[in-house]
């Protein structure tokens, strides 16, 4: 990391309930020419400060006492807290069991360290932040950096450039509070239409997996868990439609919503009679969210969605 210019201080917040780690990260950061703003050993405190504040860089642990550092996280990403959804966050984890660090992977931080740490360790992760950042991608049920390891591997989900300001303040780069907001705001709208777009698609793929496990009569457990998925999704682009540019397709959300509410709530299997509506109100919430696709690219993709998704469930058996 090239030596700090003159401007604002760069502003990091470490959650770590632990003494001699925090004095290992400071001095780690300290070799950086950065040094920590603030420490936290509860979540609740940190929490606060970041909804009132604007961190360039969190830091914290996974099991920080007194909250869900996950939920904190996530509420970050999905713009639920704080000002800036876009904050550079490494998260440190004592457990490095696989369930552990996929759930994680999946909260949509920048980076994960396993703990003890080294030196090496965080300022590799911090100089990453500062020179190669990945962008941002969102799903149904992910908002965060990019985390496919191929780069070439070929998507339709769109890329968002993340505003970086830990970077622009190591550069020297001036900051406007106020065009800061601006820029903030106008990729929180990116994300907030692409995660609608994303819902969009995944109820289609959900009822399409829905009438092939009815054909094919597939436990009604499988169903079940099918429909309380679509009754998330749904429920969540209800939430995020106010203000959007998509407001016209909140009747056709909420009919679905009322569709799969009392399905969810019926624990028998459904009958046809029961599932007839499901594909002609998702269809209908498709188009209002990709009008610049055909009938025909949209039906091709979720096939092909599910055709994946088919592969790596059968490749989880074998």
């Amino acid at each position: 990391m090239s030596d700090i210019q003159d401007g604002p201080p760069v502003e990091i917040y470490l959650g770590e309930e632990q003494l001699e780690i925090r004095r290992m990260l400071r001095s780690a950061l300290r070799a950086l020419q950065l040094d920590v703003l603030v420490d936290f050993e509860n979540c609740e405190p940190l929490r606060e400060a970041v909804s009132d504040g604007l961190p360039d860089l969190i830091i914290v642990d996974s099991d920080l006492a007194g909250g869900d550092a996950c939920s904190l996280i996530r509420d970050i990403r999905h713009n639920n807290l704080g000002n800036n959804p876009f904050v550079p966050v490494i998260v440190t984890t004592w457990r490095n069991t696989k369930e552990r660090i996929k759930e994680l992977i999946d909260i949509g931080a920048d980076g994960l360290l396993i703990k003890p740490i080294s030196n090496n360790a965080i300022q590799s992760h911090v100089n990453v932040i500062v020179n190669d950042r990945k962008p941002f991608v969102v799903t149904s049920s992910y908002i965060g950096p990019d985390r496919r390891k191929d780069p070439t591997h070929t998507s339709n989900v769109p890329l968002i450039e993340a505003p970086n300001t830990l970077k622009a303040k190591v550069n020297g780069e001036p900051i406007d509070l106020g065009t800061l907001q601006q820029l903030i705001v106008s990729r929180t709208k990116e994300i907030k239409v692409e995660r609608l777009r994303r819902n969009a698609f995944e109820l289609s793929f959900l009822v399409e997996l829905v009438l092939a496990g009815h054909a094919s009569e597939a436990p009604i457990a499988k169903t079940m868990a099918n429909f309380k998925r679509l009754h998330f999704v749904v429920s969540d682009m209800i939430e995020r439609l106010s203000g959007s540019d998509f407001e016209d397709s909140a009747e056709l959300c909420e009919t679905l919503a009322r569709v799969v509410t009392s399905l969810v709530g019926n624990e028998t299997a459904p009958t046809r009679a029961d599932l007839q509506f499901l594909k002609p109100l998702t269809d209908g919430i498709l188009v209002g969210f990709y009008p610049e696709r055909t009938q025909a690219e949209m039906t091709q993709e979720i096939v092909d969605a599910i055709n994946l998704y088919e592969n790596r469930q059968k490749a989880r058996v074998e």
